[in-house]
């Protein structure tokens, strides 16, 4: 076997021994660092001066750039490795780097309900604190280390969407440094527009310094209804019914698990009583992955019903990162490695971007799709037979949400309550004439679907078919009014595949 035919070999069906035996330890120290760091912030008192002096140093480079550097574009300096997404920003080599170190809770305002945070700080920073407060956002993301602030400047959703829309539709008002230095705030009150054209602008527009968010009261346990089903139009009325019952439901989520099965599930929030039932603490280490225990209902074709601590609910795909680490631990989900090592999963994707050699991003790119595709509810059927045909890649993730009309960049075309849905693809695809040219035929089929498509791992959409998918009419305006042109790029330069590798 030639040399490089046996590391490709290596690399594919054994960078598991490496995961295990040198990213997995890396892991465990990053976790003590994180509990240490964790202690530290428990015991300063965070004050709005704090805040203010770190937006202060950011003017102060913004300033500096604007003299001595006029010409080169700005975007923050946080590395790409710290990003969730296994793309590589190579953007940020040519352009202004400024130092954005945001990465705390500000305050929590229990009159008024909403909490007030600094954009780097990550869905598992937050949502400890508030539920120990008695509090909840309306839409908390499932994996731990996403950021706040790239939920609002990128697209974010949840199980609790089809009530609350897209993540940025619960904040309720933006902090905001421009090209020239200036410190404004924006709400549906304070520059509306503006308000409406940070959501998905990818730092195009100036840079995030702190978002009020609205919070909930938070309850103790998620009373979870799985329902198997056993074909794709019954899959199809049963999703859309239920994204209708927003009495009785506060989450909606369905798993498919071939383009005929899956499992749909229905969750409320609630505190209990003496009639609880089963409690299932899935956050446990050692419980199995979440989707491995969602299918166990699919192979018994039974309907069950179980009670979920909260905090384990919101964060019950993390420990497998949905289906991802499968791929790359095919024994992570036996009990003898789940009891002997799932304390410390998953391996931390920043960790795994840090260790990819040119040769894995290759073989990646080659061999593993995943992208996640906001289309109407109503294209559900004809979506999974069309990625079936081309990726064949299972589980699918399937979360509706609800969408409004607007002139921001991601907008209602929907007719059924303006309801769509996110389709997510993870994994490798099973299909004998897969490559990479492929993604681009399903983004122009989400394009004529009237749906929109995720950006954390670029696209491969020309600028005019991207500007056909996203409404660029108020988002153009603004970037004159913020004076971001030479300052700032647009959103493609962000996120088209040849800045992204």
């Amino acid at each position: 076997m030639h040399s490089d035919s046996l590391m490709e070999y290596i690399l594919v069906n054994y960078r598991w021994v490496f995961v295990v035996f040198f990213l997995l330890p890396c892991t465990l120290i990053g976790k003590v660092w994180a509990t240490f760091e964790k202690s530290l912030w428990s015991r300063r008192r965070h004050t709005g001066l704090d805040h203010q002096k770190k937006v202060e140093n950011i003017q102060l480079e913004i300033r500096h750039r604007n003299v001595y550097a006029p010409n080169r574009v700005m975007c923050t300096a946080r590395p790409s490795w710290r990003s969730m997404t296994l793309a590589e920003m190579t953007y940020k080599k040519c352009m202004f780097n400024i130092n954005v170190h945001l990465d705390e809770m500000i305050s929590i305002d229990s009159h008024n309900r909403t909490v007030r945070v600094e954009p780097s700080i990550t869905v598992g920073q937050l949502i400890p604190i508030l539920i120990q407060s008695g509090w909840t956002v309306p839409v908390a993301l499932e994996l731990e280390d996403l950021t706040i602030g790239g939920l609002v400047m990128g697209i974010g959703l949840e199980s609790s969407s089809f009530k609350f829309g897209l993540f940025h539709k619960t904040c309720t008002r933006y902090e905001l440094i421009t090209a020239d230095g200036d410190l404004i705030t924006c709400s549906e009150a304070e520059n509306p527009d503006v308000f409406e054209s940070i959501p998905f602008s990818y730092g195009t527009l100036g840079f995030l310094t702190a978002i009020d968010i609205t919070i909930i009261p938070a309850k103790k346990y998620v009373r979870l209804q799985y329902r198997p089903i056993s074909s794709l139009e019954k899959i199809q009325s049963c999703l859309i019914s239920e994204t209708l019952d927003t009495e009785n439901n506060d989450f909606v989520e369905l798993l498919m698990y071939s383009k005929d099965e899956g499992v749909l599930m229905t969750g409320k929030m609630t505190d209990g009583d003496q009639s609880t039932k089963y409690i299932n603490e899935i956050g446990r280490f050692y419980k199995p992955w979440f989707f491995k225990h969602v299918e166990s209902f699919l192979l018994s074709q039974k309907n069950a019903e179980e009670y979920i601590p909260l905090k384990d609910y919101y964060f019950r795909h993390n420990n497998s990162l949905f289906w991802e680490v499968q791929d790359i631990i095919p024994f992570g989900n036996h009990p003898v490695f789940r009891y002997l090592l799932g304390w410390i999963m998953p391996a931390k994707v920043a960790l795994l971007k840090l260790t990819q050699t040119d040769t894995i991003k290759r073989l990646y790119n080659e061999h593993h799709f995943i992208d996640d595709f906001i289309l109407p509810i109503s294209c559900l059927k004809k979506s999974v037979e069309k990625f079936h045909k081309h990726l064949n890649i299972y589980p699918i993730w399937v979360c509706p949400t609800v969408l409004n009309p607007g002139h921001g960049l991601v907008h209602s075309h929907a007719s059924v309550d303006n309801m769509y849905i996110d389709i997510g693809l993870y994994g490798e695809p099973n299909v004998s004439n897969y490559n990479s040219d492929i993604a681009k035929d399903l983004e122009l089929f989400v394009l004529k679907s009237k749906g929109f498509k995720m950006m954390y791992v670029g696209t491969y959409l020309n600028i005019y078919e991207f500007k056909k998918m996203f409404n660029h009419c108020l988002y153009q305006r603004i970037r004159m009014q913020l004076n971001c042109e030479y300052n700032f790029p647009e959103v493609y330069d962000k996120v088209n595949k040849k800045v992204r590798r």
